[in-house]
């Protein structure tokens, strides 16, 4: 009965996620609200599941919608605009995520009487917009391709960024003796240049070996095996598995352009079927992985649910201001300002490191999960109601104009 019970709830898990996606499509509301609350509903409400059990594999789940989700992202970017747009989309992300951690540890201080450490960790876990998030929701909307890239690219670092940082933060409160900023600096580049360049390499290489066995059936789903291995490889030998999913992703999505660049005899390429498995791949991971997130988290402190609140919309004005500074001297960028304040919703990297103090006994390490499930929320919907009334203004003016 129990097992039944359960595959029943994962179909209907399944189906919610669909219809969230259908919904998402027709009035621009993110699915991840209504997964949330479903697992909200099935865990600290309801107690339908021991959530104890799920706890201790919050960071496998994690680890895994972060790589799958950004090696699809990836897939689905285009080069030229990628080498075009890094640049910004880098000062963005560090901007962004800088002014962030500035906010949350001085809220931390005023508020919570935290020291320094720990109000930049949590300003780190925090820091970034989600690409789980904002990459459908991009593609969902009317924007022109410019502005499709340096969202994507934005979220896809800030991901990154978050994870290297926070991680580095916690080592520092850890092992406070050895703290420094070189420290931190130097581990951060070494990272993300190892999991480039090896995404890179072994994107290369495998567009070779799938051009040798392009007749050959389940090539996707070894694709996909190519992608944990990666990781994994990258993550063993202090890289940044989730930046090498993103660039593995976008060598092969971009098969035509990097064969041409790297002057092969043979075009390579991939065919459409390959991304469409892996966009259904990402769906089911990406539903299943808000809906564990609701189930663990544990809200018992109103009045800091009612600080996190604050805090998102501190980070609203934070986000307002790195906007305005990244998207300086460009036209386009600068019509479409209110848009990209917009993109501020925290997901899948924020949930990563807010089950890590617990992991590794920091002080208050429960107060980090509560705090970060109710910024995830609040950004959210600040994200959906922001980009619908944005929306219904943008069709009123086309339809001012027609007239």
């Amino acid at each position: 009965m129990l097992i039944s019970g359960l595959f029943g709830v994962m179909g209907f898990i399944i189906i919610l996620g669909f219809l969230g996606d259908f919904l998402f499509k027709k009035t621009g509301i993110p699915d991840i609200l209504i997964l949330l609350v479903l697992g909200l509903l099935f865990g600290p409400i309801f107690n339908l599941f021991d959530v104890s059990i799920f706890m201790n594999y919050s960071q496998i789940f994690a680890a895994i919608a972060l790589m799958i989700l950004l090696f699809e992202g990836g897939l689905n970017l285009n080069i030229y605009r990628v080498f075009q747009e890094s640049s910004r989309a880098t000062i963005l992300a560090i901007l962004g995520v800088t002014i962030s951690m500035i906010i949350t540890t001085l809220f931390t201080k005023t508020f919570l009487g935290w020291n320094i450490l720990p109000g930049l960790l949590l300003g780190a876990m925090i820091g970034g917009s989600s690409s789980s998030i904002v990459v459908p929701l991009i593609r969902k909307i009317n924007v022109s391709e410019k502005i499709e890239t340096l969202m994507s690219l934005e979220s896809a670092f800030t991901d990154a960024l978050t994870v290297v940082i926070g991680i580095t933060l916690i080592q520092l409160l850890v092992t406070p003796s050895g703290s420094n900023l070189y420290t931190l600096t130097h581990g951060i580049a070494s990272e993300f240049s190892i999991g480039a360049m090896l995404g890179l390499i072994i994107g290369v290489i495998w567009l070779k070996i799938l051009k040798s066995i392009e007749e050959a059936p389940y090539k996707n789903i070894l694709t996909l095996a190519i992608v944990f291995l990666i990781y994994s490889l990258v993550e063993s030998i202090g890289g940044n598995g989730a930046i090498s999913s993103l660039i593995f992703g976008l060598v092969l999505g971009n098969a035509k352009t990097i064969s041409k660049i790297i002057q092969s005899k043979q075009e390579m390429k991939i065919g459409k079927t390959m991304k469409e498995f892996h966009s259904e791949i990402s769906f089911l991971v990406r539903t299943f992985f808000f809906v564990y997130l609701g189930m663990i988290v544990m809200i018992g402190n109103w009045h800091l649910v009612l600080l996190s609140i604050l805090l998102s919309s501190l980070l609203l004005i934070g986000r307002i201001f790195s906007v305005y500074l990244s998207t300086l001297k460009d036209v386009e960028f600068m019509k479409n300002r209110n848009l990209m304040s917009m993109m501020l919703p925290r997901g899948l990297a924020a949930a990563v490191l807010s089950q890590l103090p617990r992991v590794y006994g920091l002080e208050n390490a429960n107060v980090y999960p509560e705090v970060v499930f109710t910024v995830i929320m609040t950004t959210v919907i600040i994200c959906a109601v922001g980009v619908f009334l944005l929306s219904k203004r943008n069709k009123k003016l086309e339809g001012n104009k027609k007239n």
